[in-house]
């Protein structure tokens, strides 16, 4: 046989082999994989929607504080405090700063000494004085961004409704998923201590909050370099199935718990968790965003 033929029937067996191991280890040790499904058809959807972030102060009109309350509001959230001010705009980017401030915006629930500051926002319509957001049901739904470092530092790209949060039986709790849910295109956090730190997973969350709360992890997957380069993360949402990418490749699908049926609105957020109290020396972290964008397919019975 010559040897070209060996040599590339070598090369084939060695990439199975491969993909094999990294699919045998997803399942025993939950690690990460790199994205290997479909691309993206982007010729099927028309953009309905966009923030590139070229502007220097914040759009009170599309976005306001989520779990913040008041736009020059302080609250807590997991163990840092949340407010605007760690929202800025630079070079056409939306930054998301979490950092350890010694005399931080108090009011009206904020520490009374020092403490660690990070931020999220939403597009929830109507929830502010004169914000109109935005929410939309089915399509595609994107961010381009870079991911921060630092230990226990959380970042996510999420979409909500209302009817999530509906814990009464009575009223179609278990309707699962059709009714509300919540969408986690991407989410991830650093652990400087942790050998597959470059990779972000994809979460779907039915049925509440409480006690008849459901959940389903799509896999861990690998993004390219990504706490210094872009990176693309998005969801396509029809009625049949959600369908995860990463860079325009297919990472996951499923229809757990339903398909959702209503409008979601989206959610930029980036806090923290414990782990910062135990190294905060990459501190101040930032999620630099360049763009969230969404679109609709073109032939709108193909959501159907």
């Amino acid at each position: 046989m010559p040897q070209a033929i060996l040599s590339g029937s070598f090369s084939k067996v060695m990439s199975l082999s491969l993909a094999l191991i990294m699919f045998i280890s997803a399942l025993i040790f939950d690690t990460p994989t790199y994205p290997d499904g479909e691309r993206l058809d982007m010729s099927k959807f028309t953009l309905t929607w966009s923030d590139e972030f070229n502007y220097d102060e914040f759009d009170k009109t599309t976005w306001s504080g989520h779990y913040v309350w008041g736009y020059d509001a302080t609250y807590p959230r997991d163990i840092t405090y949340w407010n605007r001010r760690q929202a800025s705009f630079r070079d056409g980017n939306l930054v998301l700063t979490v950092e350890y401030l010694e005399n931080g915006p108090s009011e009206p629930e904020g520490p009374d000494g020092p403490a660690y500051f990070a931020y999220g926002m939403d597009t929830h319509p109507g929830t502010e004085p004169g914000k109109v957001g935005f929410e939309q049901l089915y399509g595609y739904f994107e961010i381009r961004c870079i991911l921060p470092r630092g230990d226990g530092v959380e970042q996510a790209f999420w979409m909500l409704c209302d009817g999530m949060f509906n814990d009464d039986p009575e009223v179609g709790l278990t309707d699962g998923g059709v009714t509300g849910c919540e969408i986690d295109i991407f989410e991830t956090n650093y652990d400087s201590r942790h050998p597959y730190k470059n990779s972000v997973f994809h979460t779907i969350h039915v049925d509440s909050y409480d006690e008849y709360h459901r959940m389903e992890v799509q896999g861990s997957f690998y993004a390219n370099n990504p706490y210094d380069e872009y990176n693309t993360y998005g969801v396509e949402w029809n009625k049949n199935e959600y369908i995860f990418y990463i860079n325009g490749v297919e990472t996951a699908r499923t229809n757990f718990g339903g398909v959702c049926q209503v409008p979601l609105y989206l959610i930029i957020s980036c806090g923290a968790n414990e782990k910062i109290f135990e190294n905060d020396d990459y501190l101040p972290a930032e999620f630099i965003v360049d763009y969230v964008r969404a679109y609709q397919y073109t032939d709108l019975l193909t959501a159907q």
